[in-house]
Protein backbone atom coordinates (compact mmCIF):
# COMPACT_ATOMS: atom_id res chain seq x y z
CA UNK A 1 0.00 0.00 0.00
CA UNK A 2 1.50 3.37 -1.00
CA UNK A 3 1.75 6.01 1.65
CA UNK A 4 0.87 9.64 0.98
CA UNK A 5 3.61 12.20 1.63
CA UNK A 6 3.39 13.85 5.05
CA UNK A 7 0.93 16.72 5.34
CA UNK A 8 2.88 19.99 5.13
CA UNK A 9 2.37 22.68 7.74
CA UNK A 10 0.38 25.77 6.72
CA UNK A 11 3.54 27.87 7.09
CA UNK A 12 5.40 25.64 4.62
CA UNK A 13 2.57 25.91 2.10
CA UNK A 14 2.55 29.68 2.53
CA UNK A 15 6.31 29.86 1.93
CA UNK A 16 5.92 27.73 -1.19
CA UNK A 17 3.14 29.89 -2.66
CA UNK A 18 5.57 32.18 -4.57
CA UNK A 19 7.07 29.14 -6.27
CA UNK A 20 3.55 27.84 -6.91
CA UNK A 21 2.62 31.04 -8.78
CA UNK A 22 5.78 30.76 -10.88
CA UNK A 23 4.91 27.17 -11.78
CA UNK A 24 1.30 28.03 -12.63
CA UNK A 25 2.38 30.82 -14.99
CA UNK A 26 4.04 28.21 -17.21
CA UNK A 27 1.39 25.49 -17.04
CA UNK A 28 -1.44 24.40 -19.29
CA UNK A 29 -5.01 24.75 -18.06
CA UNK A 30 -4.95 21.06 -17.11
CA UNK A 31 -1.75 21.50 -15.15
CA UNK A 32 -3.05 24.61 -13.38
CA UNK A 33 -6.28 22.93 -12.32
CA UNK A 34 -4.54 19.81 -11.02
CA UNK A 35 -1.77 21.70 -9.22
CA UNK A 36 -4.13 24.22 -7.59
CA UNK A 37 -6.50 21.45 -6.48
CA UNK A 38 -3.57 19.52 -5.00
CA UNK A 39 -2.24 22.60 -3.21
CA UNK A 40 -5.65 23.37 -1.71
CA UNK A 41 -6.11 19.71 -0.76
CA UNK A 42 -2.83 19.87 1.18
CA UNK A 43 -3.86 23.18 2.78
CA UNK A 44 -7.18 21.68 3.90
CA UNK A 45 -5.42 18.63 5.36
CA UNK A 46 -3.01 20.89 7.23
CA UNK A 47 -5.85 23.07 8.50
CA UNK A 48 -7.79 20.06 9.75
CA UNK A 49 -4.73 18.46 11.31
CA UNK A 50 -4.09 21.65 13.26
CA UNK A 51 -7.51 21.30 14.90
CA UNK A 52 -7.11 17.65 15.87
CA UNK A 53 -5.30 16.10 18.80
CA UNK A 54 -1.82 14.69 18.16
CA UNK A 55 -2.38 11.04 17.40
CA UNK A 56 -1.49 8.36 14.89
CA UNK A 57 -5.25 8.05 14.35
CA UNK A 58 -5.18 11.52 12.74
CA UNK A 59 -2.59 10.29 10.24
CA UNK A 60 -4.81 7.31 9.45
CA UNK A 61 -7.77 9.60 8.84
CA UNK A 62 -5.93 12.16 6.73
CA UNK A 63 -3.06 10.35 5.04
CA UNK A 64 -4.07 6.77 4.46
CA UNK A 65 -5.35 6.11 0.93
CA UNK A 66 -8.49 4.75 2.59
CA UNK A 67 -8.66 7.38 5.32
CA UNK A 68 -12.15 8.67 5.89
CA UNK A 69 -10.99 12.26 5.34
CA UNK A 70 -8.26 11.69 2.79
CA UNK A 71 -10.30 12.86 -0.20
CA UNK A 72 -10.61 16.44 -1.37
CA UNK A 73 -14.41 16.38 -1.04
CA UNK A 74 -14.43 14.99 2.50
CA UNK A 75 -11.84 17.52 3.63
CA UNK A 76 -13.89 20.36 2.13
CA UNK A 77 -17.05 19.10 3.83
CA UNK A 78 -15.42 18.70 7.22
CA UNK A 79 -13.61 22.06 7.12
CA UNK A 80 -16.92 23.77 6.34
CA UNK A 81 -18.93 21.83 8.94
CA UNK A 82 -16.38 22.70 11.62
CA UNK A 83 -16.64 26.38 10.70
CA UNK A 84 -13.03 26.56 9.55
CA UNK A 85 -13.94 27.99 6.14
CA UNK A 86 -16.83 30.26 5.12
CA UNK A 87 -19.70 29.10 2.93
CA UNK A 88 -18.52 31.07 -0.14
CA UNK A 89 -15.10 29.41 0.03
CA UNK A 90 -16.73 26.01 0.51
CA UNK A 91 -18.86 26.61 -2.59
CA UNK A 92 -15.72 27.55 -4.53
CA UNK A 93 -14.02 24.36 -3.37
CA UNK A 94 -16.98 22.29 -4.56
CA UNK A 95 -16.76 24.02 -7.93
CA UNK A 96 -13.00 23.48 -8.10
CA UNK A 97 -13.62 19.79 -7.42
CA UNK A 98 -16.07 19.65 -10.34
CA UNK A 99 -13.58 21.43 -12.61
CA UNK A 100 -10.76 19.12 -11.54
CA UNK A 101 -12.87 16.01 -12.08
CA UNK A 102 -13.98 17.19 -15.51
CA UNK A 103 -10.33 17.65 -16.54
CA UNK A 104 -9.17 14.44 -14.88
CA UNK A 105 -11.82 12.24 -16.51
CA UNK A 106 -11.53 13.61 -20.02
CA UNK A 107 -9.37 11.76 -22.50
CA UNK A 108 -9.53 14.75 -24.86
CA UNK A 109 -7.72 18.04 -24.17
CA UNK A 110 -9.78 20.63 -22.31
CA UNK A 111 -9.35 24.31 -21.56
CA UNK A 112 -10.86 26.64 -18.99
CA UNK A 113 -12.74 28.43 -21.80
CA UNK A 114 -14.43 25.23 -23.05
CA UNK A 115 -18.23 25.16 -23.02
CA UNK A 116 -18.49 22.65 -20.16
CA UNK A 117 -15.82 24.35 -17.99
CA UNK A 118 -16.34 28.10 -18.51
CA UNK A 119 -19.69 28.24 -16.65
CA UNK A 120 -18.07 26.57 -13.64
CA UNK A 121 -15.20 29.06 -13.69
CA UNK A 122 -17.70 31.92 -13.99
CA UNK A 123 -19.62 30.65 -10.97
CA UNK A 124 -16.62 31.04 -8.65
CA UNK A 125 -17.32 33.61 -5.94
CA UNK A 126 -14.67 36.33 -5.61
CA UNK A 127 -13.17 36.53 -2.11
CA UNK A 128 -14.12 39.41 0.18
CA UNK A 129 -12.13 41.12 2.89
CA UNK A 130 -13.54 40.18 6.27
CA UNK A 131 -10.76 41.41 8.51
CA UNK A 132 -10.85 44.37 10.84
CA UNK A 133 -8.13 46.92 10.25
CA UNK A 134 -7.10 50.19 11.85
CA UNK A 135 -6.22 53.09 9.59
CA UNK A 136 -4.64 56.31 10.83
CA UNK A 137 -4.97 59.40 8.63
CA UNK A 138 -4.64 63.06 9.57
CA UNK A 139 -4.32 62.16 13.25
CA UNK A 140 -7.70 60.36 13.13
CA UNK A 141 -7.95 56.67 13.88
CA UNK A 142 -10.62 54.48 12.26
CA UNK A 143 -11.20 50.89 13.27
CA UNK A 144 -13.76 48.60 11.69
CA UNK A 145 -14.32 46.29 8.77
CA UNK A 146 -11.68 46.81 6.12
CA UNK A 147 -14.13 48.25 3.61
CA UNK A 148 -15.44 50.83 6.11
CA UNK A 149 -11.94 51.84 7.20
CA UNK A 150 -10.93 52.37 3.59
CA UNK A 151 -14.01 54.54 3.04
CA UNK A 152 -13.10 56.65 6.08
CA UNK A 153 -9.49 56.90 4.88
CA UNK A 154 -10.59 58.05 1.43
CA UNK A 155 -12.88 60.70 2.95
CA UNK A 156 -10.09 61.96 5.22
CA UNK A 157 -7.61 62.19 2.36
CA UNK A 158 -10.07 64.01 0.09
CA UNK A 159 -11.15 66.60 2.68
Amino acid sequence: MSRHPPIPEIETLSEESKHLYDVLNNESDLGCVLIVASYIDHALASLLKRHFIESRAVDKLLESPRGSISSFASRCDLAYCLGLIPKSFYQNLETLGKIRNTFAHSYLPLGLADDNIAPLVSSLIPPTIQHTITVEADHAKHTGPASMSLVHLAKDLMS
